[in-house]
């Protein structure tokens, strides 16, 4: 990759400058070119008129009685002239777009106006969206009269010619409007500043990214897309390589269609990659916490040999790491094929649907993307599900024990454990991936026995994750865990972690009878925040019950959780301290015994 680079920048006029005769974009020998990489002309109504009107406030004069003005359109960045007279345009294609139909437009309106007919319309071609665009474009520039498109009302290029003929006629209406000298102004008073770079295709996007002002026009799934590219192609230009980027996105958005949601970005199908990149290729630990956006930027750039960022330069020298679209295009069918089965509730069981809400609901929810690694490492195997099912459940038990324990996210867990078993997920066996979980369980076993028993044990109203994490999980293991049936694994979610639930008070925190509430909390002391005097219950039905007691029984009948509809109805009739103290003994024995045994 060639890492030198010389900026050129000059004022044009779209055909006449008297400044510099040779600043000038239709210069009769220069082709411009948008190039495979941009996106699909796009400008809106608004922008449109937005565009006429500043050209037409410029020509009347912004006070209306005094002559046209010089009027300053934005810039537009080329890359160097090739040889065969081609330039692409690396930003204000939708701009210069938008002038070449409003010639279209005038040419038609003014067929005897030898200064507009004398204006060619070959100068701009676009390699977008494989060659649709281009097609599109020659719909609009072969029309003698501006007609609705053939069969093809998305046809962005015709409907905003009607458009800016519409907005034309509604500016021209005047007598005084005259259409040579409009002419004359749109050539000659309406100027660019044009930058061209004579430089790599990122470095290049790397200089446009510091001299603009108003933002590049390219999002980070853009920017991937064509440092992608580059990075394909460093031998040379194929545009069959960008083809097979574009599918990638492309499938992306077909799934999104399909299941009438964004399920997934590129960027979020890239935060995968980024971690099956670091632990295949055995990138320093620290890559792990970089945004998605900021590794891959960093990455190409050392590449490229543009910038050499530190904790990429030395590792990418030692090792010989490969982008691979292949690799990308699996984990976007993972992702659709586990959202297929996550949906459908297909996937697992009762047990395995409750805790993966109870991952997402821990310290540790940002690891959830482990399951496509996992997924991805046995993508082979007839049984991965199966095998997803046991990951899944053993590693949400030691995240929502270390959540528990430590009621804070803990770089112990967030970094070495974390690295080293995305690096075992990759690059080693599934037994041994379990047997890493299952070891740092193990890992002061009985203090962490003893500490657990100790939080669950006692008050848990003052944290709302602890008291959410610890009253849903009882909740979930009361239910039918087994079943595989998609009516209760949807129901499970529905009831337990979609519908809007509250903690409830078994006996009232604060007790209907005031003369016996500072007596309660007084004789109960923490038992009445405890796992034995609460439980999850639908929020509509704790409001009904509204702390009267005699309404509790009837609303619990109620509830679709078996945990009260069934557990605590049973419970409930003279509820008092030494119910309470047994409820809890026996949901923290049962808890413990889950988590740790």
């Amino acid at each position: 990759m060639c890492a030198t680079f010389s900026i050129n920048a000059g004022t044009y006029t779209l055909k006449h400058n008297s400044q510099n005769s040779k600043n000038i974009i239709l210069n009769g020998t220069t082709n411009y070119v948008i190039p495979i990489y941009q996106r699909p002309y796009s400008w809106t109504e608004t922008q449109l008129k937005k565009f006429i009107n500043d050209i037409f406030a410029s020509f009347w004069g912004y006070e209306q009685d005094k002559d046209a003005e010089p009027m300053f359109i934005g810039t537009m960045q080329l890359s160097e002239l090739k040889k065969d007279n081609t330039q692409h345009i690396i930003d204000g294609q939708q701009r210069i777009t938008t002038f070449l139909i409003l010639l279209k437009v005038l040419k038609s309106k003014y067929q005897h106006i030898q200064s507009i007919q004398n204006i060619s319309l070959d100068w701009l071609s676009t390699e977008v969206n494989n060659g649709e665009q281009q097609e599109n474009l020659q719909e609009l520039l072969a029309q003698n009269q501006i007609v609705s498109s053939n069969g093809n009302s998305l046809n962005k290029y015709i409907e905003n010619a009607k458009l800016i003929g519409n907005l034309i006629d509604n500016q021209t209406d005047s007598e005084q409007f005259e259409i040579e000298r409009f002419i004359k102004h749109l050539f000659s008073n309406v100027y660019f500043v044009v930058i061209e770079t004579k430089a790599s295709l990122s470095k290049t996007l790397q200089i446009f990214d510091a001299i603009n002002t108003t933002g590049l026009d390219l999002n980070a799934g853009d920017i991937f897309k064509i440092r992608m590219y580059e990075y394909l192609n460093m031998s040379g230009e194929n545009k069959k390589a960008f083809n097979d980027i574009s599918a990638l996105y492309e499938k992306i958005d077909l799934n999104n269609k399909t299941f009438k949601s964004e399920i997934a970005n590129i960027q979020n199908i890239l935060h995968i990659y980024q971690f099956f990149l670091i632990a295949k290729y055995n990138l320093p630990n620290v890559l792990y916490t970089y945004g998605t956006t900021t590794f891959f930027d960093r990455l190409f750039e050392t590449l490229f040999n543009i910038n050499q960022w530190e904790h990429f330069r030395n590792t990418l020298k030692s090792n010989n790491l490969e982008l691979k679209l292949i690799e990308i295009d699996k984990i976007i069918d993972l992702r659709y094929e586990w959202e297929d089965k996550w949906r459908n509730n297909t996937y697992s069981n009762v047990e395995n649907a409750g805790l993966l809400h109870l991952w997402w609901w821990s310290r540790y929810g940002r690891f959830w993307i482990l399951n496509f690694l996992i997924l991805n490492s046995l993508q082979n195997e007839s049984d991965k599900y199966i095998k997803l099912e046991k990951f899944t459940k053993q590693l949400t038990k030691l995240y929502l024990i270390y959540s528990l324990l430590y009621q804070k996210s803990i770089n112990e867990i967030n970094g070495s454990f974390t690295n080293q078993l995305t690096k075992l997920i990759v690059n080693d066996s599934y037994n041994s991936v379990m047997q890493h979980i299952t070891n740092k369980i193990n890992q002061h076993y009985d203090w962490k026995k003893k500490r657990l028993t100790e939080i669950i044990s006692g008050d848990i109203l003052y944290s709302t994750k602890v008291k959410n994490i610890l009253c849903r999980l009882s909740a979930l293991l009361e239910e039918n865990t087994n079943s595989t049936e998609p009516t209760d694994i949807r129901n499970l979610k529905k009831n337990l972690f979609w519908n809007a639930l509250d903690i409830e008070h078994i006996q009232s925190y604060n007790d209907e009878n005031l003369e016996e509430r500072d007596k309660i909390k007084s004789e109960w002391g923490e038992n009445l925040n405890s796992l034995g005097n609460l439980v999850v219950l639908e929020q509509n039905i704790n409001r009904s019950i509204n702390n009267v007691t005699s309404k509790k029984f009837d609303g619990y009948k109620k509830s679709s959780l078996t945990i009260v509809n069934d557990k605590l109805t049973e419970q409930y009739s003279d509820w008092n301290l030494k119910k309470c103290i047994d409820r809890k003994d026996y949901e923290v024995n049962k808890i413990i015994k889950y988590l740790m045994e």
